[in-house]
C-alpha cells in the first residue's frame, strides 16, 4: 500500500494566485468513483491537475472489481478504504459518493465538491469553471424533478430523451414509489437479438397513490430524481453527511432500485433552504434512448461546447477524444494516452457501468 501525502502544491497556490486577479478564490476537491479503466482515471486525474494545480482529490475504487496500483498515482490523490462493492443501480453507488465526500472534507475542506465518474472529462477551462462557481448564486448544480403520479413536474419542460421524458418519470414512479405485485416473463427482442436469455420479468405495479401512502409510512413527502452526477457547495455537502433525517431516507431507499438516481436529490430538494440549479452542468447524449449514454464522439465536441457544461461523459477508455479536446479546448499537452507510465497500468474489460 502506497502512503500519500496531501499538501496545497507549488503549482495551487501560484493558480491561486492568477486566478484570485479575477474571481473570489474557492478551492474546488473532487470526488471520483471508478471501478475499472485505470488508465483512463489516471488520465482524469492528470488533466485535472493540470487545470487547477493539483486540487485535492478522492477516488472511491471499486479494487474487487479491477485492480489498481495506487503508486501510479499523483500525492495530491487519496484512494477510499476499505471500498465498498458496487454495480450499477445499487444503493452502495451512492454510498461510495458519501465515503468519497467524507474523507474529502475531513482532509481538503473545499468550497465546491465535484463528483466524477471515471468515463467523465473536462469539457470547460479552468478559469470559467472556477468563474461560474465563485460567482455562484446556488448551493448545488443538480438535474432534478419532483416525480408525481401520472403528471409532468410543474415547470418541467419534458424532453425527447434523458431524464427529462414522460417515460423516465413514469419509471422513475415505479422506481421509488410502486409495490411490485407480481411479475411474469416477457419475451425481449434486445435480449433475443443478443443471444442472451429471451425472457424477461414483466412486473405488475401497485401504484395508486392513497394506498401506497398508507402502506409507506416511512416514505419521505416529495420525491426528487435525475442525473446522479453533480456539483455543491460545502453548505449541500453537509447536508448529505451531517442532516440527521438522512438515515431515515437512506432506510427507506434500501428497499428501492436505481437508487443514485434519486437518494441525493431527495435529501437535498427537500431542504428549502438550498439552492438548487437544476442544470448539472454535464453533457450527456441520451439520444439512443437506452439505459447509458452513448459515447461521445470527436463529432460531439461542437455541441459539447454549446452547452455550457463543464464536464461530459462517456468517454471511451482509447482516449481519442479526450486529447483532442485537450489540444483544442483546453491546451493541456503532454496528458497523451499511450506511452510512460499509463501503459503500465492494467486495465478491465467491459463497458463501465456508472
Amino acid at each position: 500500500m502506497c502512503c500519500l501525502a496531501f499538501g496545497w502544491s507549488t503549482a495551487s497556490r501560484v493558480f491561486w494566485m492568477e486566478h484570485s486577479k479575477h474571481h473570489m478564490f474557492v478551492k474546488i476537491g473532487f470526488a471520483v468513483l471508478s471501478h475499472n479503466e485505470p488508465g483512463q482515471l489516471l488520465r482524469l486525474i492528470r488533466g485535472l491537475n493540470a487545470m487547477f494545480g493539483d486540487p485535492p482529490i478522492v477516488c472511491h475504487h471499486d479494487f474487487g472489481k479491477c485492480f489498481l496500483d495506487e503508486a501510479f498515482f499523483p500525492t495530491n490523490v487519496r484512494f477510499v478504504h476499505p471500498h465498498m462493492a458496487t454495480r450499477w443501480g445499487h444503493i452502495n453507488v451512492p454510498l461510495a459518493a458519501l465515503k468519497a465526500f467524507r474523507l474529502l472534507k475531513g482532509y481538503a475542506k473545499p468550497d465546491w465538491f465535484v463528483l466524477l465518474s471515471g468515463s467523465d472529462y473536462p469539457v470547460r477551462s479552468a478559469d470559467a469553471i472556477i468563474g461560474d462557481l465563485s460567482n455562484s448564486n446556488y448551493d448545488a448544480y443538480l438535474d432534478n424533478r419532483e416525480i408525481l403520479y401520472h403528471a409532468i413536474p410543474p415547470g418541467q419542460t419534458a424532453q425527447d430523451y434523458g431524464f427529462g421524458r414522460p417515460s423516465w418519470i413514469s419509471l422513475a414512479y415505479d422506481r421509488y414509489f410502486s409495490v411490485p405485485l407480481f411479475w411474469w416473463p416477457r419475451l425481449s427482442k434486445t435480449l433475443l437479438l443478443s443471444g442472451a436469455f429471451p425472457l424477461q420479468k414483466k412486473y405488475v405495479f401497485l401504484r395508486n397513490p392513497s394506498i401506497l401512502r398508507w402502506l409507506q409510512s416511512d416514505r419521505p413527502s416529495r420525491i426528487y430524481a435525475g442525473d446522479f452526477w453533480f456539483q455543491a457547495n460545502h453548505r449541500a455537502i453537509d447536508r448529505l453527511l451531517t442532516d440527521p433525517a438522512v438515515p431515515r431516507v437512506l432506510a427507506y431507499y434500501e428497499r428501492r432500485r436505481n437508487v443514485d438516481e434519486s437518494l441525493f436529490h431527495t435529501v437535498l430538494c427537500s431542504q428549502p433552504d438550498l439552492r438548487i440549479c437544476k442544470d448539472n452542468k454535464r453533457y450527456e447524449d441520451w439520444s439512443r434512448d437506452g439505459k447509458h449514454p452513448k459515447w461521445l464522439e470527436i463529432s460531439d465536441v461542437p455541441k459539447i461546447l454549446a452547452s455550457g457544461a463543464h464536464f461530459a461523459r462517456k468517454f471511451r477508455p482509447d482516449g481519442n477524444v479526450q486529447e483532442f479536446i485537450d489540444q483544442t479546448v483546453l491546451g493541456i499537452k503532454g496528458n497523451v494516452w499511450t506511452g510512460g507510465s499509463l501503459a503500465r497500468i492494467p486495465t478491465s474489460r467491459g463497458e463501465a457501468r456508472y
